[in-house]
């Protein structure tokens, strides 16, 4: 009984952002579903400073030292936040992540509609997935704070 529990406890249930969190094992698990939005702005981010790097603009059009700059502070906050929430699953670690990704999801919505971007299957699958991911952190860090706070 108890080494089906420890092997229950160690196995992610789904990223379904609805998915009933009861024990600490899954909260954490689902707190730490967090650090893939995370890595996902820092991918994304990345691709930016290659792109202004190499060809002297961003995906987005934007050129200089500004944008460059900028981010390069999009990759260090984003790994910043990414090692929080693996290392401590934080709450506001998981809204801010949550909270930049709807703002970058906004953007690009934003740039598709308007043209300057283009858009396939694949990316409407990769923003669901980083949206369910990104609410299931928040619910796991809600509950984590939650017991934790009952147990002291």
């Amino acid at each position: 009984m108890a080494t089906e529990e420890a092997g229950a406890a160690g196995k992610r249930e789904s990223w379904n952002p609805f998915q009933k969190l009861e024990s600490q094992a899954e909260s954490l698990s689902a707190a730490k579903s967090g650090a893939v939005v995370g890595g996902f702005l820092i991918l994304s981010y990345l691709v930016q400073i290659a792109s202004v790097y190499w060809g002297g603009k961003d995906t987005f059009g934007n050129v200089g030292l500004p944008t460059l700059i900028s981010d390069i502070l999009g990759v260090v906050s984003a790994a910043f936040l990414t090692w929080r929430i693996l290392v401590r699953q934080p709450l506001w670690a998981s809204i801010v992540v949550g909270a930049w990704f709807a703002l970058e999801l906004a953007m690009k919505i934003a740039a598709i509609a308007s043209g300057m971007q283009r858009t396939n299957v694949g990316y409407v699958f990769m923003f669901a997935a980083m949206t369910a991911a990104a609410v299931l952190s928040v619910r796991g860090s809600w509950k984590l704070r939650a017991l934790r706070r009952s147990a002291d």
